[in-house]
């Protein structure tokens, strides 16, 4: 697994609370904030709330989502920002539940602007 790079991650709390105001779809587990990018390329970056679950359990789900980000979203050629925060469900999910789960979203939002 890898980490986003470091020139595709989102990283001040500006560009986070301005995603988490922009446009969102919701599923079961994830939800999937976006907006045009700020710079040529697609960026990224992930929130895990507690849910009180362990450190252990949020640092797995981090590491899985964050891999998906760099795999599948940040290798689409539309330049967006994208946010992704998990919810409860998320927790429960190995890690092809939540790669189909993070493509059904990014399926939804498709060539939106």
């Amino acid at each position: 697994m890898g980490q986003i790079p470091r020139g595709r991650r989102i990283t001040t709390r500006g560009e986070i609370l301005s995603l988490l105001g922009g446009r969102r779809v919701r599923g079961e587990a994830l939800e999937l904030f976006w907006r045009p990018a700020t710079e040529d390329r697609p960026r990224g970056t992930c929130i895990t709330p507690k849910f009180g679950h362990t450190a252990v359990q949020r640092n797995r789900l981090r590491r899985r989502l964050k891999e998906l980000m760099r795999a599948s979203v940040l290798a689409a050629p539309l330049a967006r920002d994208y946010l992704v925060r998990a919810r409860p469900a998320a927790y429960e999910l190995d890690f092809e539940g939540l790669e189909a789960a993070l493509m059904e979203l990014v399926e939804d939002i498709g060539e939106q602007p």
